[in-house]
Order: structure tokens, then C-alpha cells, then sequence
């Protein structure tokens, strides 16, 4: 069970509810992560859904560049739920397994294409100093330019909120799925995060 509750279906829904959940449906055929605890507040749920289908679908940025932007922010915040989907998302984006596996596992960039590592730099800074180096952004001014920045850094914020949204309400990995190595330092385990979709799912 979730903490909250994870509103996937359109029966038992307030009038309220219910236009949202068909509101988001309309635009994306399924209500699931994230929107699924959003409809317990449907004036907040439909802002968010317009924000990230804009970011996900309508962005400037190419899909293998927003990808990784995803895979980073849910990585550094152990976002399982939304990994189980974008790992393979990623390898549709044509995203190599070896890059996947240094952002999944925290390695050293070396061997990371420079755009790429420019980006995964960037997230790891912000999400876990909470500040970029003038070094990192110098960087990130080299390689994107500002509207690309601005695309890039919100991407990082949106998924970053759904990633509190669903470890805070315990939606954990898909079965089946690949998903990240659980966080060493004093945060839940993997066993208290037991909330499971059964088929492949993504915000």
C-alpha cells in the first residue's frame, strides 16, 4: 500500500477528480506515477501535467539529451518508480548501456561523450550541492546555449519534484524493470517502498 491514495482508475473520483484524471488522460492515454497522488489535489495535478507534457513531449531539447537530463535527476534522487521506464527509454533515445551504467551507478565520466558528461556534471552539482560551480556552468554555456540551459535545468527541477512525490509515497521499482541500487546512507530501504505497477508505465 501507499501511503496516500494512488489514484489510477476513474471509479469512486469527486466531479473535480474525475475532469482532471480525464484531462490528464487525454493527453497521455493512462493516469499513473505521479499524477496517480496528484489527484488527491486536482487544482495542483493540472499544472503539473501541462508542465510535463510540455518538458517530456514539446521541449526543445532532442530525446537522447533529455534523457539523460531524466536519467541524472532520478538517479541522484533514487527515484526508482520513473527509472524502471526511462532506462529503456534511454536505449530508445540511443543512449549506450555504458553510459546508463555510469549514471546508474555513480562512476567516473571518462569515457562519457562530452555533451553527455556535461549535463550529468551539471545534475550531480545542483541536485546534491544544491549550487553549480562556475567551472561546471562555464562548461554548460560551451557546449548549450541559453534556452537549451534554461530547458535543461527545469527538467532537472520537474523530475526532481516527482521524484519527492514518489519516494515520499512509497511507489517503489516496476517488476520486471530495471532498477537502481538503493540509496548506503540512513534513508528507507528497498523493502519499505512496496507499491508496485504491474505493466510498463512513465510519467
Amino acid at each position: 500500500m501507499t501511503r496516500i491514495p494512488y489514484i489510477d482508475k476513474p471509479t469512486g473520483l469527486s466531479d473535480e477528480q474525475k475532469a482532471v484524471y480525464d484531462y490528464i488522460y487525454q493527453s497521455r492515454k493512462k493516469v499513473v506515477g505521479v499524477f496517480s497522488f496528484l489527484l488527491n489535489s486536482p487544482p495542483l495535478a493540472q499544472p503539473i501535467a501541462d508542465l510535463g507534457a510540455y518538458l517530456r513531449f514539446d521541449s526543445i531539447l532532442p530525446a537522447n539529451l533529455k534523457e539523460i537530463v531524466i536519467l541524472v535527476t532520478l538517479s541522484e534522487n533514487y527515484c526508482q518508480f520513473e527509472w524502471s521506464a526511462h532506462e529503456e527509454l534511454a536505449l530508445k533515445a540511443g543512449i549506450s548501456q555504458e553510459t546508463i551504467d555510469v549514471i546508474k551507478y555513480k562512476r567516473s565520466l571518462t569515457d562519457v561523450e562530452l555533451r553527455e558528461q556535461t549535463i550529468i556534471h551539471y545534475g550531480r552539482e545542483l541536485i546534491n550541492n544544491k549550487r553549480v560551480s562556475d567551472t561546471v556552468f562555464t562548461k554548460c554555456k560551451q557546449q548549450f546555449n541559453k534556452t537549451e540551459i534554461t530547458e535543461i535545468t527545469t527538467l532537472m527541477g520537474y523530475y526532481s519534484m516527482v521524484a519527492c512525490i514518489l519516494n515520499a509515497f512509497g511507489l517503489g521499482p516496476q517488476p520486471g524493470k530495471p532498477s537502481l541500487p538503493e540509496p548506503s546512507f540512513n534513508q528507507p530501504t528497498a523493502s519499505s517502498i512496496k507499491h508496485t505497477i504491474p505493466e510498463e508505465q512513465s510519467v
